[in-house]
């Protein structure tokens, strides 16, 4: 009996020797988002001052990196290539193939993506808090989605996938004034204040959604029409300025007429949830206490929400004017 236990001890270290001799490099331990400077390559100079001073790196290709893992059967070298992929998202997986996968093209010439680079070191990430995690931004001349081969092309100024923020259009605002890149910087922030909030909503934002509420008949105003009732007891609301109920905008569904001098004659749709809270986050960022109060002093529903989402937005780390 005992000769089989010290039989069954020898084959189990035996076995585990063998084990160890086969054992293979996890490549789990390359660092593709830490850059290294380069004084012969202009752009990647500038890239590395944005991920000297935000620690954040930016990237012109979204193949950003390469490694030999071992051999094939033939000899030839097995190179892995990474690739930030703006498909891949663990909580909405997506696929070449489908309707939402997101396509792009790179920018080609120097000075854009060095414009690109500027733009993101002094306009955009001085204004984004830190609370919204960014492993790596990708500057892209478009991203779309195309449903097929020929089709028609929806364009994106900007996406979040799992390892980079992508940001479209880059040539096009290498020739924005100050003005409008500030503007589409706040786009990009509003972007990912709304994904935020998608993650961690605040009961501050039912609040806001219920100003625009008519407590008599007990109706939100969202998605409402807003013109002269076409029949007796017709459900749409009086014709006004949108400001009137609280919104910023309207709806440019369903032929909207808002030209004519007379009001009365007005026809539009009032906004969806999500579009107003855009465009209530969008106000935050862009405009101060005193400025955004002098512009709607008329409008009390409009001032209240202001209000409502300058205190969400600092709750989660915004410094506002």
């Amino acid at each position: 009996m005992k000769y089989h236990i010290l039989l069954l001890v020898m084959v189990f270290f035996a076995t585990g020797c063998s084990e160890e001799d086969d054992l293979q490099p996890s490549y789990s331990d390359v660092e593709w988002f830490v850059l290294q400077d380069n004084l012969d390559d202009a752009v990647q100079h500038a890239a590395y001052g944005v991920y000297s001073t935000w620690g954040i790196p930016v990237f012109c290709n979204d193949t950003i990196g390469s490694q030999e893992r071992g051999l094939d059967h033939n000899g030839n070298p097995i190179v892995y290539y990474k690739v930030l992929d703006l498909n891949y998202n663990l909580n909405n997986p997506t696929n070449a193939f489908s309707i939402n996968a997101k396509h792009i093209s790179l920018i080609r010439d120097e000075a854009d993506k060095l414009a690109g680079i500027k733009f993101v070191d002094e306009v955009l990430l001085p204004n984004v808090p830190e609370i919204f995690y960014i492993q790596s931004i990708l500057l892209l001349d478009s991203i779309y989605e195309q449903q097929y081969v020929g089709g028609a092309k929806s364009m994106k100024a900007v996406h979040q996938a799992m390892e980079t923020l992508a940001v479209a259009d880059i040539p096009v605002i290498a020739n924005m004034s100050q003005a409008e890149k500030i503007e589409r910087a706040n786009e990009i922030i509003t972007y990912l204040a709304i994904k935020y909030l998608a993650k961690n909503p605040s009961s501050e934002i039912e609040t806001f959604k219920k100003v625009s509420y008519d407590p008599a008949t007990q109706r939100s105003y969202y998605g409402m029409n807003v013109r002269t009732p076409n029949y007796p007891g017709e459900s749409c609301l009086a014709p006004a300025r949108w400001e009137v109920y609280g919104f910023l905008d309207y709806s440019r569904d369903n032929y909207p007429y808002v030209t004519d001098p007379d009001i009365t004659k007005w026809r539009y749709r009032i906004v969806k949830e999500d579009e107003d809270i855009e465009d209530y986050i969008m106000a935050v960022v862009s405009y101060s206490k005193a400025e955004f109060e002098g512009m709607y002093a008329e409008y009390p529903m409009v001032l209240e929400k202001f209000l409502i989402m300058r205190g969400v937005m600092e709750s989660i780390g915004f410094e506002l004017k």
